[in-house]
């Protein structure tokens, strides 16, 4: 890929629109809480030239138990898990975007479908819910939609420094 295409590409990453958010947790047996954690969705502001929905998740891990545990977790989401249920899923991206030294673990997958989204937005991200709920075996909220887009939240330092490892995941570089 040439220069002027990862610009391209990076542009697309950084202005990407936020759509909704969810809180999740994965519950133990005894149906406490194990780990905690929010999940930022976000699509590219111009759908016309990648299709694709962005997931960024954000656990509490304030010990490095919990760090191991969230890793772990993020491991089930495949590609396979997503087209089981949307079938115009072409492909995930999964990079960890963390900080050392952190309170946070946070971790993004990309959604990339095959063509332009020709479903409701709202209805996708539910069926994206729903994998994350059946794959990782997480309890998750009924996402709350982001109508405003002038107060939209800002990218968190992870979030914002993550912009390569991305690119790399969506050319398959390693």
């Amino acid at each position: 890929m040439q220069n002027g295409d990862d610009k391209k590409l990076l542009e697309i990453l950084q202005k990407e629109k936020f759509l909704a958010f969810f809180d999740f947790c994965k519950l133990g047996e005894d149906g406490s809480s194990e780990i905690d954690g929010l999940c930022k969705v976000a699509q590219p502001s111009d759908k016309a030239v990648v299709d694709y929905i962005s997931l960024t998740f954000i656990f509490d891990t304030p010990s490095e138990g919990k760090v191991a545990l969230a890793k772990r977790i993020m491991a089930n989401f495949t590609t396979a898990s997503f087209k089981k249920v949307i079938p115009s899923v072409y492909a995930i991206t999964s990079v960890s975007c963390s900080m050392r030294a952190a309170e946070n673990y946070v971790h993004q997958i990309d959604v990339v479908f095959k063509g332009v989204i020709l479903e409701d937005t709202q209805e996708l991200i539910k069926k994206i819910v729903y994998v994350v709920r059946t794959a990782a075996g997480l309890d998750t909220e009924v996402p709350q939609w982001w109508d405003d887009d002038a107060s939209v939240p800002e990218r968190t330092e992870a979030e914002r420094s993550n912009w390569a490892a991305r690119i790399a995941a969506y050319l398959h570089l390693k």
